[in-house]
């Protein structure tokens, strides 16, 4: 892994190690709290950290150009479609349980 691909790692793993420690404060300032007022102002602000914790969990790693291509074998190619078309049917089918059409 390239100097540039190992920064780029480390940045996203430090964005989300930030937001899980704030989520994990609020939590805890949360059970912590006397006041209605203070718990619902908590808990909003809670849901908006945990909100922006799953956006940065979600986001798909940043790809940076790299100067070698991928190179594209047979192989390669049939286990991208592969992939794809199992992708296709969990998305439609589901993982689990028998789905009869």
């Amino acid at each position: 892994m390239p100097g540039g691909d190992i920064r780029r790692v480390r940045n996203a793993n430090l964005r989300l190690g930030a937001a899980l420690a704030e989520v994990e404060g609020l939590y805890a300032a949360l059970l912590k709290a006397g006041s209605s007022g203070r718990r619902r102002r908590l808990q909003a602000e809670l849901a908006r950290a945990a909100g922006r914790l799953a956006g940065l969990a979600a986001a798909p790693p940043e790809t940076g150009s790299s100067a070698v291509g991928v190179r594209r074998t047979r192989w390669g190619r049939r286990r991208v479609l592969a992939e794809r078309g199992a992708a296709w049917i969990v998305a439609r089918y589901g993982r689990g349980g028998s789905r009869t059409t």
